[in-house]
């Protein structure tokens, strides 16, 4: 088994501790003030390329045109990896870690691809969740403090909630607790929105996303505190997913 896929909660709880302690480093070697500029753009780049592609598997069977769209953007993300690879690999030179982690995503797209060929969307999805998961685990164990990192582990905390199909209370809060603290943290990071390449529009999607997720929070929690049907606690839970896509999507470049 591959070290760097690690099971969802174990990502939320590693990068929960992270967060609420301080900053990402644990013991090594590089932070984002310390990553070069080419580095950080390396980064960002992929990811802004990935992310996009990484929606329309998940949303390809809600429409005629989907599975097209889906497939094309795949093989776009698939044709331009051996490019970012490399750019990537210049990124954090010399260390194994990261190396194998590289050579973990390109088992996940390779996956991804044959995957969706047999128009397996649900499996297409899951594994190119697992890229940014492979990406988050080796970037906290070599000390990378990476921003989009923190919705990684939000995204884990955020999902047990909305797709949960009974409530254990005791449990659900605690989930809450976690997933509240994890936003809050990734709430008040300031967002760069040069670097990050987001013009006026996806700047603002950006913004009301996260207000709107800020407010998704707050009505579970009121629903809960309330000692609402559990059918009621539920539909607030999964009104916690749409701002998230949101928000994430506004880091996603623009599709051809």
């Amino acid at each position: 088994m591959n070290p760097f896929i690690p099971h969802r909660r174990t990502l939320v709880a590693l990068l929960a501790g992270s967060l609420l302690a301080g900053p990402l480093l644990a013991a090594t070697t590089l932070s984002a003030t310390t990553l070069s500029a080419d580095a950080r753009q390396a980064m960002l780049a992929f990811d802004a390329h990935y992310i996009p592609r990484l929606f329309l598997t998940g949303s390809a069977p809600k429409s005629e045109t989907g599975p097209a769209k889906a497939r094309a953007a795949l093989k776009r993300l698939v044709d331009g990896w051996p490019a970012r690879r490399a750019a990537l690999a210049a990124a954090v030179p010399g260390d194994a870690r990261w190396t194998q982690a590289l050579e973990a995503v390109q088992g996940h797209l390779m996956r991804a691809s044959t995957q969706v060929a047999s128009a397996d969307w649900a499996g297409s999805h899951e594994t190119l969740e697992h890229v940014r998961e492979v990406l988050f685990e080796a970037r906290r164990a070599i000390g990378i403090d990476y921003p989009l990192d923190a919705y990684t582990a939000y995204h884990g905390a955020m999902e047990t909630l909305a797709n949960a199909t009974r409530l254990d209370r005791s449990a659900f809060q605690a989930d809450l607790a976690t997933a509240r603290q994890l936003w809050r943290v990734l709430d008040e990071m300031p967002v760069d929105a040069t670097a990050h390449g987001l013009d006026a529009e996806r700047s603002a999607q950006l913004t009301k996303a996260r207000q709107d997720e800020t407010a998704a929070l707050a009505q579970l929690t009121q629903a809960l505190a309330a000692q609402a049907p559990d059918a009621e606690v539920l539909k607030a839970a999964a009104a916690l997913k749409p701002p998230f896509i949101r928000a994430y999507l506004s880091f996603g470049a623009a599709m051809p």
